[in-house]
């Protein structure tokens, strides 16, 4: 047995009878959360299938095909002389042709746990593929908008069983809708099956784990936590920043759990050297190289990802400020300060990648789509938060409660724009450059609302 996560007794006892909700009511209510907010996910009009497309084929390809590459499927827009990431017109920039084989560009992870999905799909006669081997863009659009609506409602279900951990069930699931309305799980991650999608997904079941541990004073479960980060990065490369920081943390508070952790991260990190080596013939697949990042970018990258007009995530979610006002406020009464600083460790490298990158303000999006990965820690800071907050000070209405609900009303209809208006996803063909994502005269979420000039 590894060290337990301690926590005062009157915590843990006091946590278990947060929720103020039995079992078979919380079930239905669960329930109830995951169908409301898959048929708003789903009904959401906009879809951003750019960097995904064909992330689908590639598991229709894996499941019939038995392999990654795409060379036996018929893809019009395929040339063959420009290179992956290379936008002109309507080329097929995702894909690349490696060693002979034509593999989609970005990571397979996302790919490789869709199988089960895109298998069932296939089944009930949706497929991204033909039946005499074309590529089926309807079929691929279908399956990405129903698949990211099925994780992102799991997910809010998720953040509604951490936050049950400590809070009661009004609380619980005014965070979880809050954290699926108000932030990019709505305007990104539910619009198609970005990279992002699955990671945030697995980033939601992290953290999860990591408070069920603390709150209950067991072990961090160290085997499935190392698989579920593994698979994090697996299907995004920035998940190195929580991979990180969970493995310090593992090493801190449960040292004793540390080698079981290490070695099941090794195992997975083998497994992905040997595909990556089969595939692409490198130890890792080329969009993983650090040579992608740059310091040259990093001081307007950091200053568009967090303040721009067009892709800041404290003007697209003005209620993640209230959050970290709220932790650093309460900082002595937070019931675990150890995973309120992992999470702000963790926010702040996500924050460090993204700024880094040369294209920092994620290319044909909505909002700051590079910090989508960052939600389910500002989530983990808002449940420790409001938590230490008095069960009276909960229920009294005052000046700072009313504050904080309209910054989360700005934030939803900041974000709900980004799901509804197809003006938000056109305002990218007339920005092209970066110094544009600044212009408070013409910001993307106000895109149609306001005369272009």
């Amino acid at each position: 047995m590894g060290e337990a996560f301690i926590l005062p007794a009157s915590v843990v006892c006091s946590s278990a009878d947060a929720s103020g909700l039995s079992a078979r009511a919380a079930l239905w209510f669960e329930v109830t959360l995951w169908v409301g907010m898959f048929l708003l996910f789903f009904g959401s009009p906009v879809l951003q299938m750019n960097d995904s497309q064909y992330s689908m084929l590639t598991a229709e390809s894996i499941i019939h095909n038995h392999t990654a590459d795409l060379s036996g499927y018929r893809i019009k827009n395929y040339q063959e002389d420009l290179p992956f990431n290379t936008i002109a017109g309507t080329h097929a920039y995702q894909l690349a042709r490696i060693n002979g084989r034509l593999l989609y560009g970005f990571p397979h992870g996302t790919s490789i746990l869709s199988l089960p999905f895109v298998a069932v799909m296939d089944a009930m006669g949706v497929s991204p593929a033909t039946r005499d081997g074309a590529y089926n863009l309807a079929g691929e659009m279908l399956d990405q908008k129903m698949l990211a609506a099925v994780l992102m409602a799991s997910l809010v279900v998720i953040f509604f069983r951490s936050a049950m951990m400590l809070l009661d069930w009004r609380w619980s699931g005014l965070l979880a809708i809050g954290a699926g309305l108000a932030t990019p799980i709505w305007s990104t991650a539910s619009r198609g099956m970005w990279s992002h999608t699955w990671e945030v997904l697995l980033g939601g079941m992290v953290v999860s784990l990591l408070l069920s541990a603390t709150i209950n004073g067991s072990s961090p479960r160290p085997i499935l936590l190392a698989t579920i980060l593994s698979w994090m990065f697996f299907v995004r490369p920035t998940a190195a920043a929580s991979v990180l920081c969970v493995s310090v943390f593992i090493l801190w508070r449960a040292p004793r759990d540390f080698i079981r952790f290490a070695a099941t991260g090794a195992f997975w990190l083998l497994t992905f050297i040997g595909y990556s080596l089969h595939f692409f013939g490198s130890l890792v697949p080329f969009y993983y190289a650090p040579s992608r990042a740059s310091s040259e970018s990093l001081a307007m990258g950091l200053m568009g990802n967090l303040f721009s007009p067009s892709r800041g995530l404290f003007i697209f979610c003005p209620i993640l400020i209230v959050v970290l006002v709220l932790v650093v406020r309460r900082w002595r009464a937070l019931k675990s300060q150890a995973l309120a600083l992992i999470a702000l460790i963790a926010i702040g490298l996500i924050t460090l990648s993204a700024a880094s990158y040369p294209i920092w303000w994620g290319g044909y999006c909505y909002g700051p789509r590079y910090l989508t990965e960052a939600i389910p820690w500002f989530v983990l800071l808002a449940i420790l938060g409001v938590a230490a907050i008095h069960d009276d000070s909960r229920r009294r209405h005052n000046p700072t409660l009313a504050a904080a609900v309209c910054m989360l009303l700005i934030s939803i209809g900041i974000n709900a724009r980004g799901a509804f208006s197809f003006e938000t996803a056109k305002w990218n063909d007339k920005r092209p450059i970066p110094a544009l994502m600044f212009d408070w005269s013409r910001p993307q979420f106000l895109a149609g609302l306001i005369e272009e000039p």
